[in-house]
């Protein structure tokens, strides 16, 4: 039995990171990184979580998420890193484990961890030289291209 336990039924929303195998930059290739953010969506919708933000560089994500009832944190993130090496390596011809076998999750308790949780995804590719400010950066939600649940969220949670 492993020692580190995952207590994904706290009904908090979540920092996850998950990195590539040898941080191999697999998402510096825009076909990889259009393809995971493909994936992350049909997976928000098929399992009914709230998706806040999320960043993909080039050799790890970070995601700020919350699980509904059916779907625990783990079961998501297994989804999501699950299809998306079946895709990649069905589209490069390639085969074997492409993910780390683990990832890291936080639990973010209050409205402010959540928002500081956000500023730090966002802010990561910039922190990176990747892009000189958050919303320049494509593979980002702070780009506006992807849609996010967390407006409604806020709107839940002040009501």
């Amino acid at each position: 039995m492993s020692i580190y336990r995952r207590f994904g039924d706290h009904k908090f929303p979540s920092l996850v990171t998950s990195n590539i195998a040898n941080r191999t930059p697999v998402f510096s290739f825009e076909r990889a990184a259009r393809l995971f953010i493909q994936i992350l969506h049909e997976v928000r919708l098929e399992t009914d979580c709230d998706l806040f933000a999320f960043v993909v560089m080039p050799d790890h994500v970070h995601l700020v998420l919350r699980s509904a009832a059916s779907h625990s944190i783990g079961q998501v993130i297994q989804l999501i890193k699950g299809r998306f090496s079946r895709r990649y390596n069905e589209m490069t011809g390639k085969s074997g484990r492409l993910w780390q076998s683990r990832y890291h999750e936080r639990a973010l308790r209050s409205e402010s961890e959540l928002l500081a949780a956000i500023e730090y995804v966002h802010g990561n590719p910039v922190a990176a030289g990747l892009a000189g400010k958050a919303s320049a950066f494509a593979w980002s939600s702070a780009s506006g291209s992807c849609p996010t649940d967390l407006v409604a969220y806020l709107s839940q949670a002040k009501a």
